[in-house]
């Protein structure tokens, strides 16, 4: 561990204690914050500290993507206008056809664009082995992982891996123990849906979650079609039905949840579960509005996703803020029932402690030094003035805004230059990979 402290000065910084104007940020060799507050006049000359003067630049915590298939990048722009079913068909079918080299270069594109538009940290469910962990840990980001799972003998991805939905269960097991105390993974079990596995299967998860201390990574209420599907098999609403099997016992993060009752918020609330609100991918496969007021009334912990950009189609959690506040305030026509600041925290401090990184997400001493520093030089930006930066980086920053990416104090991206990742070579692969693809389903 280095000695030196690494400081970044810019004009301003977003803090849980509120915005600082002339601000510092250190940390340390090991990666946590040492300081965070206004400058120190002594910062600059002190001979132990490397500094980097961010003069038109604003620094706030590393944003959390608290749902998303990463591998589905190759899958941009498939079915667009679709509805949730058909479109979901058609990724399926495409799937068929991806390899385990796909699926890398898959998720590196992915990390590329997370890590240029400024998120750090995210939960992803898909096919996953230590040799795709690894990816992640080069390319220094955090991440919650889940194997994708259907059925005990599904192959969810054929021509990814032979693992079915047992193998899948039990690869969680050994690479949970294998990742055990990482600081950048954590594994997860990955159950599909309710409308996908049989409740046998549900069950089995659900014991084995709670008797290893795994959480669960899985989809919820994502359509009105789901809701109505599971009433008709089991007689119960999604969540109702996924709390018989026991499920919630364990640690659960639930992605979607727009077609939650009123007392299956309760429920959620209730056993602490985890759920993601994704509000781009919701409003563009036409799926609905989450109920964000209510899951904030009943003190649910939330995080925003942006899903996979198979239905998005960026993974620019930036535009997940601005939209995540404002839609909520149209379809009430309500201008206080979200507010920006809120949204904010959820895409950063609750986001990292739902996906269970709950040492990053706020730039505070103690913490780890998860920090993106964006530039205000442009016109979206002018006038900027310190006191606003909530509604600046609320309503007008986006991803493409990003300047500096710090990810436990690792320097991984610098004035648009990767420094973990090969991002051009990631990007051609990636072309040649969906031309592949492309071309073998115009054969199916």
């Amino acid at each position: 561990m280095s000695d030196y402290e690494t400081v970044l000065r810019a004009d301003a910084m977003l803090t849980p204690a509120g915005v600082v104007a002339d601000a510092e940020l250190a940390f340390d060799g090991s990666g946590r914050i040492t300081y965070a507050g206004s400058a120190r006049p002594d910062a600059a000359s002190a001979s132990d500290r490397v500094v980097h003067e961010l003069a038109g630049q604003v620094l706030m915590p590393g944003l959390v993507n608290g749902h998303t298939h990463s591998a589905m990048t190759l899958l941009r722009g498939v079915s667009d206008d679709e509805g949730f079913m058909p479109w979901l068909a058609a990724v399926q079918a495409l799937e068929q056809h991806l390899t385990h080299d796909d699926v890398a270069v898959g998720l590196q594109l992915a990390m590329v664009e997370m890590i240029e538009t400024g998120t750090t940290a995210f939960a992803d469910m898909y096919h996953w082995d230590a040799e795709l962990i690894e990816l992640v840990r080069t390319a220094g980001m955090r991440a919650l992982v889940a194997l994708a799972s259907f059925a005990p003998d599904a192959v969810g991805f054929p021509g990814v891996s032979p693992w079915n939905g047992t193998d899948a269960t039990e690869q969680t097991e050994t690479l949970a123990a294998q990742y055990s105390g990482d600081a950048q993974v954590r594994i997860a079990y990955g159950p599909h849906a309710p409308y996908t596995c049989p409740p046998e299967f549900l069950s089995d998860i659900a014991r084995r979650a709670v008797a290893h201390g795994i959480p669960i990574h899985t989809h919820i209420s994502e359509s009105a079609a789901e809701v109505a599907q599971i009433e008709e098999r089991y007689g119960a609403t999604p969540a109702a039905h996924l709390a018989a099997l026991g499920l919630f016992e364990a640690e659960v993060l639930a992605a979607h949840c727009v077609h939650l009752t009123e007392d299956e918020i309760a429920l959620l609330a209730r056993t602490g579960t985890a759920v993601s609100h994704n509000p781009v991918s919701n409003l563009k496969l036409g799926n609905g509005i989450a109920p964000l007021p209510e899951w904030q009334t009943a003190g649910l912990r939330i995080s925003l996703g942006t899903d996979s950009v198979a239905s998005n189609n960026t993974l620019d959690l930036f535009e997940e803020i601005k939209m995540g506040t404002i839609l909520h305030r149209g379809a009430r026509q309500d201008a206080a029932i979200v507010r920006a600041s809120d949204v904010l925290d959820i895409a950063t401090r609750r986001g990292a402690e739902a996906i269970g990184f709950p040492e990053t997400g706020a730039l505070e001493a103690g913490r780890l030094a998860d920090v993106i520093a964006l530039d205000i030089t442009g016109s979206a930006a002018i006038p900027f003035e310190p006191a606003a930066l909530v509604s600046h980086l609320g309503f007008s920053a986006t991803g493409g805004d990003v300047r500096h990416v710090f990810i436990g104090g690792r320097h991984v991206y610098a004035e648009g230059e990767h420094l973990t990742l090969d991002a051009d070579a990631i990007r051609l692969r990636a072309a040649e990979a969906r031309a592949r693809l492309s071309a073998a389903a115009r054969t199916d």
